[in-house]
């Protein structure tokens, strides 16, 4: 070997260990920055030489500079934190909705609290059915109990609505992230040597992963697919994909040789996607369907278990199905059975593979679980809150609220009040007078039955005119309120208008009087007269304005068989007060099992802790387990500063030994030089 091959040596000695320094400066300079992975240099020995039948080393090359980091971990990590996020969301959510249900024992203040003070105050009245003081009490504990349905309703909506935000928030933020990598991933394929490009594009899939449950997959040039866990891919390569999200929307799928050309509407909005199907084909009006709220697993039924179908109607004759208005094209052609649409009542996130081709994305259930849909992710956890807990919560409650009016309503308008009517409005209107009622746009239309109602007449002394006008009939299928107003305006001493959609009835005789002596029918309930109160849900409900204005319009007593109200009847006070103890079912998906009032608060009271205790206790488990995965990254990919000390160490002294080498050499070359002097 000659001085020059060892003055080589020492030099790449020297660079090698130069270049360590500085790599080893370089962690401990990014040991708190976020995403960093710590670099080492690749050392390889250099070719060999051959002196003298001998191979002699020429010393160590620098090959590059490898990356610390454990995609394997990284993987497990993005599942875990991806499940984080989503509990985390749905904690943060629910977190304010469970006070809006709390029971203030102490204060004695709440909802479950109104609820019974507005029972016990029907029972109050019963003690003296003409006490003005315990009229008065029941219309102030009735009022409250309103006021507070409709702020716990407004307090959901506007959480409903902050949610849907935050959801807009998110899916933005992730279609820039999922740009963004494709682009590092573009920057990367131009500099595959640059370290500081692949820290900040696993930055930024981490940043994507707490947003969307993802996993991202190596491709041999160094760039990164990452795809969904339910399949979609975001990025591939250069390539990126983008999420959308969409307002409400409907899809169908005809089977073959249907003859329907037309689509069905949709109106309001809901917490469950609905699968439609047709059971029996047919035109529109005649053809019947069944419903599934989670993608055709189950079907509704009603409170037999019996699967429940419906017969399909137009415009003019809509469904009202667990919340919504649904109507087909009439005149387009007759349905098929198999005929299948699928409605989304409520903004949903769509995955953009083309213009033409978009997939929903969005959870059914709540917690993602169904095969092409998000199963994590701070978005599937906002998804989960929006419309497993929010919006459930919100439909039982206006469920509840709905049959509070009319089992309150319905009873009511049986009874009659301390003072006569000489003229009264219905608080509801329909839209067309000459529609059947059973189809009509009555809040309470399908409640409805064969029956009848009577009136009792009296003079203006208030003496009852006998005998009594003979019953009015109804057949909600067949009959229309014009049919109604045309009977009741023949009945001797009444006359009757429709006015806006709205039913009046008065006295011909303005000295005279008139009382309401029972209903079987439940039409004026529906069309909220005699009626206690008024709203079709949780949004209005309200105390009727005619008890409001008069307090004996409270609907204590009955109209008995001599046709007089006698004082001190508690009859009907007797019988509201007995709703409190009557089993109930509420119009929604989300319960269909009878219980009491207060029995639907407390389960609902229970769900929502429940809810929030799950959500609590998932993320504190998923947040331990990310942690667990972290550390173990960082023992990989982390400085530690005590081992880049003694890398320095080790470099500075390499740096040392080499420099000797060259003076060593230095000296060698010098004395061969004076020797030839």
């Amino acid at each position: 070997m000659s001085i020059y091959d060892l003055m080589n040596i020492g030099n790449k000695a020297m660079m090698n260990a130069q270049l360590g320094i500085s790599v080893t400066g370089n962690n401990m300079a990014n040991a708190d920055v976020t995403g960093y992975a710590r670099n080492t240099v690749n050392y390889e020995t250099s070719m060999y030489i051959t002196r003298n039948n001998l191979q002699v080393g020429t010393g160590a090359d620098a090959k590059g500079l490898i990356r610390h980091y454990n995609y394997f971990v990284e993987q497990q990590y993005l599942a875990s934190k991806g499940q984080e996020q989503f509990w985390n969301a749905k904690a943060e959510t629910l977190y304010s909705v469970e006070s809006l249900f709390k029971q203030d024992d102490q204060n004695d203040y709440g909802l479950s609290t109104a609820l019974n003070k507005y029972f016990t105050s029907w029972n109050a009245l019963t003690q003296d059915a003409d006490s003005s003081a315990y009229r008065m009490e029941l219309a102030e504990y009735s009022n409250t109990l309103a006021t507070m349905l409709r702020t716990v309703d407004t307090s959901l909506a506007q959480e409903y609505k902050a949610t849907e935000k935050a959801i807009d928030v998110a899916v933005n933020d992730a279609n820039t992230l999922i740009k963004d990598i494709a682009e590092l991933n573009r920057s990367i394929l131009e500099q595959p040597d640059s370290m500081a490009l692949r820290d900040e594009r696993d930055r930024k899939v981490r940043s994507l992963g707490e947003l969307l449950p993802v996993k991202s997959m190596h491709q041999e040039d160094g760039s990164f697919s990452i795809i969904t866990e339910g399949g979609q891919t975001l990025v591939d390569g250069l390539k990126s994909f983008e999420l959308v999200l969409s307002p409400q929307s409907v899809s169908q799928r005809l089977v073959e040789g249907s003859a329907y050309s037309g689509g069905i509407n949709i109106d309001g909005v809901a917490a469950n996607e609905l699968k439609i199907e047709m059971v029996t084909g047919g035109a529109v009006g005649t053809a019947t369907f069944r419903v599934s709220t989670d993608g055709g697993k189950t079907w509704l039924t009603d409170e037999d278990g019996e699967e429940r179908t419906f017969t399909t109607g137009d415009t003019d004759s809509p469904m009202k199905i667990e919340g919504l208005t649904i109507s087909f094209d009439a005149g387009a052609g007759d349905l098929s059975v198999g005929d299948t649409f699928d409605a989304v009542p409520k903004s949903a996130l769509f995955w953009k593979k083309t213009t033409s081709h978009m997939e929903n994305i969005t959870p059914l259930g709540g917690y993602g679980n169904e095969s092409g849909r998000l199963s994590g992710g701070r978005i599937g956890g906002l998804f989960a809150a929006r419309d497993s807990s929010i919006k459930a919560y919100r439909e039982t409650m206006d469920a509840m609220a709905k049959e509070l009016i009319w089992q309150t309503n319905f009873q009511h308008s049986q009874g009659a009040g301390l003072s006569h009517y000489t003229g009264t409005t219905s608080t509801n209107s329909v839209t067309s007078t000459s529609v059947a009622l059973a189809q009509s746009s009555l809040p309470f239309a399908k409640n409805i039955t064969n029956g009848s109602f009577t009136f009792q007449l009296y003079t203006k002394s208030g003496s009852p005119i006998l005998p009594a006008p003979d019953e009015i009939s109804i057949d909600p299928k067949t009959e229309s309120l014009d049919q109604i107003k045309t009977k009741i305006d023949a009945v001797n001493g009444l006359k009757a208008e429709i006015k806006n959609g709205k039913l009046e009835i008065s006295a011909e005789d303005p000295a005279s009087s008139f009382e309401f002596a029972g209903d079987s029918s439940g039409f004026l309930a529906a069309m909220g007269l005699n009626t206690y109160f008024c709203g079709s849900g949780i949004n209005d409900i309200d105390v009727d304005p005619r008890v409001k204005a008069d307090k004996n319009r409270i609907n204590a007593a009955v109209v008995d068989g001599l046709g007089l109200v006698s004082s001190g009847d508690n009859t009907n006070a007797t019988a509201i007060f007995k709703i409190q103890d009557k089993n109930v079912t509420l119009d929604t998906i989300h319960t269909n099992t009878p219980a009491t009032f207060a029995s639907h608060l407390s389960s609902l009271t229970a769900r929502v802790g429940a809810d929030m205790d799950g959500a609590s206790r998932n993320k504190l488990y998923n947040t331990t387990v990310a942690k667990d995965l972290e550390t173990r990254q960082q023992s990989e990919a982390g400085v530690n500063m005590d081992e880049e000390l003694a890398n320095l160490s080790k470099y500075q002294n390499s740096f040392q030994a080499a420099s000797k080498l060259i003076i060593t050499a230095n000296e060698m070359f010098d004395t061969i030089l004076s020797l030839k002097s």
